[in-house]
């Protein structure tokens, strides 16, 4: 039995294929806005497999001889699909829609677009995902991982001012000690990465010579 947790994280994944991604020209453009979830396919054919909380749909569209159509399942078969459930929906029998029931156990969190990690104040462009409760992220956004981080730590951007050596403390009215590294510029810190790369791959100038070998038998010659 699938656990009722996996398959609603799944379905909220697709349900943003349809409201955020590939399909939302193909099917919320097309006016069908009941709650829905589905995936687009795109090989030699295309395909657009979705549902609602009563009905799956299943749409191909391509040649018998395997030949290319180029074109995607957003662009073929998604658009098929939407006129066919505008109408099922509209049928008694299928009218009935109702949005996917969420189980216990799984978290809504608002994630920050470019890192994926929990949004806050400083993160403005968020959007909301399931998850297993244990699995979300833990760090937010702003605290030094993903795109945003690999540039601060490489550049230097952000993160505490640099402090002077210890047990010196700054006469009042000092302005603070400003870091070697802020004073390289952009293109110094740049270089200065690939030259650090390089002299870790030098070896040293002047090489010391390795210790003598002992001699064998602990030097007590033959026994």
């Amino acid at each position: 039995m699938v656990d009722p947790r996996v398959a609603f994280v799944t379905t909220n994944m697709m349900e943003a294929v349809v409201n955020t991604g590939l399909a939302f020209s193909a099917v919320r453009g097309r006016g069908f806005s009941a709650p829905a979830a589905g995936k687009t396919g795109s090989s030699h054919d295309g395909w657009f497999a979705g549902y609602t909380s009563n009905l799956l749909c299943i749409v191909w569209v391509g040649y018998d001889d395997y030949s290319d159509i180029r074109l995607s399942g957003a662009q073929t078969a998604a658009p098929i699909w939407a006129e066919f459930m505008k109408k099922a929906v509209a049928s008694p029998r299928y009218s009935d829609v109702k949005p996917f029931s969420q189980p216990s156990g799984v978290v809504d969190v608002q994630l920050d677009k470019l890192t994926n990690l929990l949004a806050n104040a400083s993160c403005p462009e968020t959007y909301t995902a399931a998850f297993i409760a244990g699995t979300e992220p833990s760090q937010t956004c702003d605290q030094g991982t993903g795109v945003g981080g690999f540039f601060s730590r490489m550049l230097g951007i952000g993160g505490d001012k640099a402090a002077g050596p210890p047990g010196v403390v700054p006469p009042p009215g000092a302005a603070p000690a400003e870091d070697p590294q802020k004073k390289k510029g952009f293109f110094g810190k740049i270089v200065g990465v690939f030259k650090d790369d390089k002299s870790s791959n030098n070896p040293p100038a002047n090489p010391q010579p390795p210790p003598p070998k002992p001699p064998e038998n602990g030097g007590n010659g033959p026994q």
